[in-house]
């Protein structure tokens, strides 16, 4: 279907890229890396990867409306995702990247690692075990590299998915956010619920551009929707406007227990819900 290729790095991590799939894989066990398990684990993301794009097709309308795949699939996981998000527009191909990070990852915490960190294109898996921690960066803007505060991720925590959704980014959003990032007990719930971040922060204003998605990338799943294409400079009531939005969403979604935390960025100011606030150590 694609050209594959995995490669080993120097740190015994591997790369992996397969069609639209750029991922980093690394485990170790007790400190010790494992790069055989690493491209065991890659042959295993190809495999899920071309598995969901087998079905694509079958996800690319509302969740309501394509209906539930077959259980133990992982078009299941992407459904169940969305539908926890409760977004009546949202598309099961909201939650494909981290739907592929989960599943590299779970098959590799089921090899025993006690350390695991797969990163699909900034969704990241994340698996721990016994003391072992991570700290996750948070960028402000998903088109920089830039970091702006980083948040510890241990066991305890419950947190296994971060990902990242905003202007800019691999996929379309409707709103004005430069990054608004969620973490979640998976990176499928992770994934769809940046994706419904990032979109619950549009705003009207004048300098806007926006576009249906499908002139953009005919083969999307957001057929005869509008995506934001361009935003210009905000005055700072409309960035409080789109950030006020973002957040309540976010809020919502961490009281029912689909999030563990969030942040969202608009051209330069930050918010995050009240449970990740306390745990975001700025950087700059």
């Amino acid at each position: 279907m694609w050209e594959k290729e995995i490669l080993l790095l120097g740190d015994g991590s591997v790369l992996v890229e397969c069609g639209p799939m750029r991922m980093f894989i690394e485990a170790s066990l007790n400190g010790v890396p494992q790069p055989d398990a690493c491209r065991k684990a890659a042959v295993k993301a190809i495999e899920v990867l071309e598995e969901t794009a087998r079905v694509k097709d079958s996800l690319a309308s509302p969740w309501p409306v394509c209906g539930a795949p077959q259980r133990g699939t992982p078009a299941r996981v992407m459904w169940d995702a969305v539908r926890l998000i409760g977004d009546p527009d949202l598309t099961p191909m909201a939650a494909v990247a981290g739907t592929i990070s989960d599943a590299t990852a779970d098959f590799l915490e089921h090899l025993g690692m006690t350390r695991v960190l797969v990163n699909n294109g900034g969704d990241l898996a994340i698996r721990l075990r016994g003391n072992e921690q991570v700290f996750v960066g948070i960028r402000p803007d998903v088109q920089g590299t830039a970091i702006s505060h980083r948040v510890r991720i241990a066991r305890e925590t419950g947190i296994r998915g971060v990902a990242t959704s905003g202007l800019g980014g691999r996929s379309f959003t409707r709103g004005v956010a430069s990054a608004a990032t969620a973490l979640a007990v998976s990176t499928a719930l992770a994934d769809a619920a940046a994706t419904a971040l990032g979109n619950a922060t549009y705003v009207e204003d004048a300098s806007l551009v926006r576009k249906p998605a499908d002139l953009l990338y005919p083969d999307t799943d957001l057929r005869g929707v509008d995506v934001t294409v361009s935003v210009g400079e905000l005055s700072e009531s409309v960035v409080g406007r789109a950030l006020d939005r973002g957040i309540t969403k976010a809020e919502e979604l961490e009281a029912r227990g689909v999030i563990r935390g969030a942040c969202v960025f608009v051209q330069g100011r930050m918010r995050a819900t009240g449970r990740l606030s306390p745990h975001l150590e700025p950087l700059t």
